[in-house]
């Protein structure tokens, strides 16, 4: 079980190295699964939906303070690789500009 594991794990991050390594030329072909263009976009993509829906997204309306403590559980409770304090800010802030509001 943990090999098949850790082989479909490492297939995860090899796609999300592919799709982070694309840039421009992938993101054309993408509509990121519905979500609004802007900076993060394809972040939140890739962060999110490989775990569940984007429906959970959209459908969210969170505070800045709030959307910190989920990505937290998600990391903490939920086995989502913790995202380089960059990414994680832009993260944040696509998601309380478009699922959110500043606290």
């Amino acid at each position: 079980m943990k090999k098949t594991r850790y082989g479909i794990l490492g297939a995860a991050a090899a796609a999300l190295i592919f799709a982070f390594a694309s840039g421009p030329a992938m993101a054309q072909d993408e509509d990121f699964g519905g979500l609004p263009p802007g900076e993060g976009q394809e972040l939140v993509f890739y962060s999110c939906q490989g775990c569940h829906s984007l429906a959970i997204v959209e459908s969210s309306n969170f505070s800045r303070r709030v959307w910190d403590e989920i990505l937290d559980w998600m990391v903490d409770s939920q086995g989502m690789a913790p995202l380089p304090d960059d990414m994680r800010a832009t993260v944040m802030d696509y998601l309380v500009e478009h699922y959110g509001y500043e606290d």
